[in-house]
């Protein structure tokens, strides 16, 4: 009884010491230490009082209690794990800062609590509010415009394509499209369609056409694709693809006979596609068509799968591009009967198909309507191809990437038809594609985001899904559903916990490898202790070791925000015994890491690159090149230079195995993605979790299984870029942002130089002062004897004597240093010894010491890490929508004076004809030289030469080519 009274005392103690902690806070304004402690004891109701007493202490200064509030939304996102709580925490954020917002406009404060009540409710995956917010912000000043439109680029920069399209879908349209809306709005609900059709057919008197304008604008981000256009259009003009890498890299693979090597030549041609990805430049690939061709099977799939990834975002020309190889279509509509498929062949149609699907699906910004027409042009071929499961294979990916994430019910059950036809490669990528298009909804879990009368409907398919699972012999199709719940349960923390726990306890190692990557989505950035010490457990307990490799590389995904984490946590398990576990570590440390640099867990990696089992060297080389992304030369004291010779002597040795030769492949292409302008990012700028980079990722890693899964990185490749916009979407090219740094540290790594054939020269002899004097007297010698006719006979002994006494002399000479340095080279004048030291201390003197900082020109390749250390200059005449903001990505500008004549460019997406061919001439006479005509003032200098440099060409054969006067 004693111990319970001390322990009720205690508690009451505790909480008086606690409530007194609080008054001190208040007392002080101190109140972000009074929400850490809120934060910690999960108390809803003291986030509520702070916030509130915060509010009314400080009503006359809102950028105090902005600064309470910014506080409390970062803390929500990093340091609270639980969901439920976070959601009441984010609830009371959000409703000061919407008092904040509703206060007068135009106010810096009011602008502020825009971008983060925008924020607030994204987290809250709430979509009116957003909605609201940006119409409220384009009915306003033209600041507040472009602050509205840069909203709709961060929204879109998060990748959760569902959720940009309802914000899309809550804007107010103009009285003629409000009606269609209304009619062919197949996901909003009755609702919104009317509110759209209030706001637009009661409120066009109102908007003048300048504000129709603006919301044009932001439907085009949103929804129209701009975005993807925006990314398409950078790739491709500052790509900074070197060339030469394919082609030594394909040089290798031919000497050492490697190149009828089937698993090493889809690398290579796996690898020209990440060098390229997103850049539409294939030319390598249409210059060396035969090397292509030799590409069979399954390996002429992922081939022409890879033109996807080179042309990902290029979806105005996707059909005519990949024309040639697409499967025959149906030639009515959709019901029309369909070309008979046979159960032979069709691995490049089956391919093109899984590229159309890659091409719409890489960029989270592409267009809604684009993607709708290619997913209905993919279905139909879906439904048709039953009989090839090679075609329903490549149809059934592309299908899940078009459809990614719209919960569209005719999908998910044209796709369970598919797995039902019990074929494995088919089933395994129905199953995948099933995630895909639920990715993120929760279905079948006791709460999820989709409409509640699909929600049954869904439950019953994951029901029937995990049976299936249990039933079917193929484990093909065992580890395509356990991926596709795994997808579906992205971004749900605790509302997952139940499907987990139901998989980590399955007997089907393959169902425990899915419940692992479900922990990685599901926690995804969120740094759950509970998940972690779950994957741990796994890693080092488990008996099968694919289970324990998935478990390693996940703690990578719920980590990435703390990046930093990753390495020490695995440090241990790199000395693992167990090869797949090292492999993994590897693996989770360039996932963590990529694109830093960082020479601590690069040195972590380097004991693997020399292990004795084959693909943990394959994991280390992968894990190394993911590191040093976009790095310059003098990154990690110059050792990216040694990575990259490593890589290259390794794809060269005889002696080295398929699957570290694979590893060396692949690295060459990620090392250098997407023109060296791109970066893996599982993160957007905002601190969201990117949907499409996070399952991309994971896909790709289904690699180890399936080796088409490779072209799965192009979802997760992002270009860092910064590009500031004018309120037409146009770049003035006169915005500049400071980079405070040497351009050396952000330089583009230097390109290769080609080796010229040394042709092998006659070499010179070098020959002796002696000789040179000898032979000088014997010609003198000889020449005396010929005048004299050679009558006279020589005296040899007398010639001796004085040859002799020659080689005395000289030999004096050279010990006392004379003539000592004449040693003569043919056909080379002696040089002053002191010139060269000369001409290297006027070298030194020449080079000038590098600046310390430098001006990034607009549009630039700006990196993760390069943004920390850029400003902006806010003197110059472009000044950014949101100064306090890093200067990454997409960033709106305000022209300070409007009336002077800009200089601007057009973004504009790369066509398939030839843009680079030089214009034809305006026309001309042209008289020969020499001709009495001629008159060398009036002709075209460049047209003339041009004339000439052909006749050369010819080979002198003038008189053909020389036209009549």
């Amino acid at each position: 009884d004693e111990e319970d009274e001390e322990e009720g005392l205690d508690a009451e103690k505790l909480q008086k010491v606690v409530h007194l902690m609080f008054e001190r806070c208040y007392a002080d304004s101190e109140y972000g230490h009074a929400l850490g402690v809120a934060f910690e004891a999960r108390e809803t109701d003291k986030v509520r009082e702070i916030l509130d007493r915060c509010a009314s202490s400080h009503a006359d200064d809102p950028m105090t209690v902005q600064a309470t509030l910014r506080y409390a939304l970062d803390a929500s996102m990093t340091l609270v794990t639980s969901k439920s709580f976070r959601i009441d925490a984010l609830g009371s954020v959000a409703e000061h800062l919407q008092k904040m917002f509703d206060a007068p406009t135009g106010t810096a404060a009011h602008r502020s609590a825009a971008v983060l009540l925008c924020r607030c409710h994204q987290l809250l995956a709430a979509v009116k509010p957003v909605s609201d917010i940006v119409t409220s912000l384009l009915d306003g000043s033209e600041d507040d415009a472009l602050l509205g439109l840069q909203l709709c680029f961060d929204l879109v920069d998060s990748g959760d394509q569902n959720y940009v399209n309802g914000v899309a879908e809550g804007l107010p349209k103009k009285a003629t499209a409000a009606a269609s809306t209304s009619l062919g709005g197949g996901e909003g609900n009755s609702e919104s369609a009317e509110e759209t059709k209030e706001n637009g057919v009661d409120e066009t008197p109102s908007r003048t056409d300048d504000v129709w304008a603006r919301f044009d604008n932001a439907l085009r981000v949103l929804t129209g694709g701009f975005t993807s256009e925006l990314a398409l259009s950078f790739l491709y003009k500052n790509s900074d693809s070197d060339r030469l890498i394919m082609e030594n890299l394909k040089k290798s693979l031919e000497e050492r006979g490697s190149g009828r090597n089937s698993v090493l030549h889809n690398c290579a041609v796996v690898s020209h596609s990440y060098l390229n990805a997103g850049t539409t430049n294939d030319s390598f690939l249409r210059d060396h068509l035969d090397w292509m061709k030799k590409a069979s099977n399954w390996a002429k799939f992922s081939a022409t799968a890879s033109m996807g990834v080179i042309h990902a975002g290029h979806t105005t020309e996707a059909m005519t591009l990949l024309e040639p190889y697409l499967p025959p279509s149906s030639s009515g509509e959709e019901g029309g009967d369909a070309p008979a498929v046979t159960s032979a062949g069709g691995y490049a149609e089956g391919g093109s198909l899984f590229a159309l699907g890659l091409i719409h699906g890489s960029h989270a910004g592409s267009s809604t309507a684009t993607r709708l027409e290619a997913s209905n042009f993919l279905r139909n071929h879906l439904r048709n191809s039953h009989a090839n499961e090679v075609i329903s294979h490549g149809a059934a990916l592309g299908v899940g990437l078009t459809a990614f994430g719209s919960g569209d019910l005719e999908v998910v059950n044209e796709l369970k038809e598919l797995l039902y036809t019990d074929s494995a490669v088919a089933g395994e990528a129905a199953g995948m594609a099933l995630g895909m298009v639920l990715v993120g909804s929760g279905a079948g879990n006791a709460k999820s985001s989709v409409a509640p009368g699909d929600a049954e409907e869904l439950l019953e398919i994951m029901a029937e899904l995990k049976n299936y699972a249990r039933e079917t012999q193929h484990e093909k199709i065992i580890r395509g559903i356990a991926m596709g719940m795994a997808l579906v349960n992205y971004g749900q923390e605790e509302n997952a916990d139940a499907v987990i726990e139901e998989m980590r306890g399955d007997r089907d190692p393959i169902l425990r490898y899915g419940a692992q990557y479900a922990l990685a989505l599901a926690y995804c950035g969120t740094g759950s202790n509970k998940a972690i010490r779950i994957l741990l457990h796994t890693a080092v307990s488990d008996v099968s070791d694919d289970v324990r490799m998935a478990a390693v590389i996940s703690l990578a995904f719920v980590l990435y925000k703390t990046p930093e984490r990753v390495p020490q946590l695995v440090k241990l398990l790199l000395e693992s015994f167990n090869p797949h576990v090292r492999y993994a570590s590897c693996m989770a440390v360039g996932i963590a890491m990529a694109g830093t640099g960082d020479p601590e867990s690069v040195s972590l990696l380097e004991p693997m690159l020399t292990d004795m089992t084959d693909f943990v060297r394959q994991g280390a080389l992968l894990g190394t090149a993911m590191i040093y992304m976009q790095q310059p030369d003098l990154c990690n004291s110059k050792k990216i230079k040694a990575f990259r010779e490593r890589l290259s002597s390794i794809v060269g040795d005889k002696h080295q195995s398929t699957l570290t030769k694979m590893g060396a492949t692949l690295s060459t292409g990620i090392i250098d993605a997407g023109g060296r302008n791109c970066s893996i990012a599982l993160g957007s700028r905002n601190g969201f979790t990117k949907m499409t980079s996070a399952v991309g990722m994971v896909l790709w890693l289904q690699h180890w299984h399936w080796y088409p899964m490779m072209h799965m990185l192009s979802l997760a490749l992002t270009p860092t870029y910064a590009v500031g916009l004018n309120k037409d979407f146009k770049y003035p090219k006169n915005f500049e942002i400071q980079c405070n740094s040497k351009p050396s540290t952000f330089a583009y790594p230097k390109r290769l130089e080609e080796k010229k054939e040394e042709k092998k020269k006659r070499v010179e002899t070098v020959t002796l002062s002696t000789t040179a004097k000898n032979k000088a007297r014997l010609a003198r010698k000889r020449a005396k004897e010929e005048k004299e006719g050679g009558v006279a006979a020589m005296d040899v002994d007398k010639e001796d004597k004085e040859e002799k006494a020659d080689k005395a002399d000289e030999n004096e000479k050279l010990k006392d240093g004379e003539g000592g340095d004449s040693m003569e080279v043919d056909g080379v004048e002696g040089t002053d010894s002191a010139t060269p030291a000369k001409s290297e201390e006027k070298k030194k003197k020449k080079r000038e010491p590098e600046p310390t900082s430098f001006r990034i020109k607009n549009p630039s390749r700006v990196t993760k890490a390069q943004s920390d250390i850029c400003a902006f200059d806010l003197d110059q005449r472009y000044r950014p929508i949101r100064p306090e903001a890093k200067p990454f990505g997409v960033i709106m500008l305000t022209d300070s004076t409007p009336g002077e004549e800009e200089d601007l460019g057009a973004v504009k997406a790369p066509s398939l004809d030839a843009e680079d061919e030089a214009e034809a001439p305006e026309p001309f006479e042209w008289t020969p030289p020499g001709h009495p005509d001629a008159d060398t003032s009036s002709s075209p200098p460049a047209a003339t030469s041009s004339k000439d440099d052909k006749k050369e060409e010819a080979g002198g054969n003038e008189d053909t080519k020389e036209p009549s006067a």
